[in-house]
């Protein structure tokens, strides 16, 4: 059995991130791992919904997905192509705040992925046809999230938490804003959005630093400056938002509280982190524990951090039955209270250790590893090295976990909640549960 020495050694013992930044700002960070053959390539851009304006909301999703649909050089056969005949997996996503561009494939054709992924970033000419079949493709998504309990109460939670504040946007944006998107909102969205300030070009596993800054200087040295992204804090605002759904037979619910953000001070956002993970990261953990272990109350039950340099939050997702649902919400609210009252010493070695090994293990994954920096890089503007990251986590005490689950009992529950009948007693019984 690992002793938290050991795991901290591990951690400490990953190699090293290599960054350099252009003369235009865009940053170039390199993780090599050469005992791997493999490698992620991917370019990181600053941006997402919370960025876009309250009538296009869903852009930078939309314009994620007609990156690849044609460069100034290749049609999107092309672009699919090039990339499965290395074996390369091409993908993207969007955030909140952040979308990625990535490949995945072997060290050697690290250099090849990261021209490809230059190409559809800064070349792409988003044709009027595919802005069309997109569109299509793109609504079908919706009505994929539309469809799903989960993602409907995801996105319920974030309303009740932020209310008509940016952070709360869905990503996709909505079947109206879809509509109405043109490819001159493309245009002008990336030459605002896609600056050297915004980039972080990164490469993980089987690379090599020089080569990656050299190629990285070639694609996109010439990239406008351009200005930082930022944001403005949000406030935590709480409330009930739910939706009847007459096709389900359980109750899908989400339960968010406040927690600090990445900007609030290393200490502080570590012990939000241990205070979810201690609380129902695991299933020791109290909340998986007593109401699935115990009490039989839902097969799916678990707690965790949703963090940025904005906001944070712990949110709480169970899939209950109609008649379980204020038994376990007013077990969720005796658990809660507990925790404020004192904190069990093996419950937060387990939460400090398991937060050591998941760090561990994205060292260990060359894109997770590149991801974790340029997160790092945008919130901070540096690395945090592994030193740094193990001391903070370390350094976490029971006071700080318990003064955390104290600051969330003063605030109201954001509450989401999908189920088939009347959700009229939810808040009450939440009410009663910080009482």
């Amino acid at each position: 059995m690992n002793q938290p020495a050991d795991i901290s050694q591990a951690l400490r013992a990953a190699t090293a991130p290599v960054l350099t930044t252009l003369d235009n700002g865009v940053r170039v960070v390199t993780v090599p791992l050469p005992h791997l053959r493999s490698a992620s390539v991917a370019v990181f851009v600053r941006t997402g919904s919370r960025n876009e304006s309250s009538k296009l909301g869903g852009l930078s999703h939309f314009l994620e997905h007609m990156a690849f649909k044609g460069t100034a050089t290749r049609d999107v056969q092309a672009i699919n192509l090039d990339a499965e005949r290395i074996g390369a997996d091409m993908n993207a996503w969007t955030s909140k705040d952040t979308t990625v561009y990535y490949l995945n494939g072997l060290g050697r054709d690290a250099p090849r992925m990261l021209d490809m992924l230059a190409d559809v970033v800064l070349h792409s000419t988003f044709p009027e046809a595919e802005i069309e079949h997109e569109r299509e493709v793109v609504l079908q998504e919706l009505t994929e999230y539309e469809e799903d309990p989960q993602s409907v109460v995801s996105q319920l939670l974030d309303v009740a938490a932020y209310g008509k504040q940016p952070l709360a946007r869905p990503i996709i944006g909505t079947r109206r804003h879809v509509e109405r998107i043109t490819r001159d909102d493309l245009v002008a969205y990336v030459g605002r959005h896609y600056a050297g300030a915004n980039l972080v070009i990164a490469a993980g596993g089987d690379v090599r630093p020089a080569q990656v800054e050299a190629l990285a200087e070639k694609l996109f040295g010439a990239v406008p400056r351009g200005e930082a992204n930022g944001a403005e804090a949000v406030a935590h605002l709480g409330g009930l938002q739910s939706r009847r759904r007459p096709g389900i037979s359980q109750v899908y619910s989400s339960i968010g509280l406040p927690l600090p953000s990445q900007t609030q001070g290393a200490r502080a956002h570590q012990a939000g982190l241990v205070a979810a993970t201690l609380f129902g990261g695991g299933m020791s953990a109290p909340l998986v524990d007593e109401v699935r272990e115990r009490r039989g109350l839902a097969y799916h039950v678990a707690a965790e951090a949703e963090t940025s340099d904005v906001h944070g939050l712990m949110v709480i997702d169970a899939i209950t039955q109609p008649d379980k649902l204020m038994e376990y919400l007013r077990a969720v609210g005796a658990l809660l209270r507990a925790q404020a009252e004192g904190i069990d010493a093996q419950q937060l070695e387990r939460a400090r250790n398991q937060l050591l090994v998941q760090a561990v293990h994205k060292q260990e994954r060359p894109f997770s590893a590149i991801e974790a920096a340029a997160e790092q890089l945008f919130v901070h503007g540096r690395l945090i090295g592994a030193d740094e990251a193990v001391a903070q986590i370390e350094a976490v005490t029971a006071e700080d976990v318990r003064a955390v689950f104290e600051a969330m009992l003063q605030a109201t529950p954001a509450v989401g909640l999908t189920s088939r009948g009347a959700v009229g007693e939810v808040m009450a019984a939440l009410e009663a549960g910080r009482g």
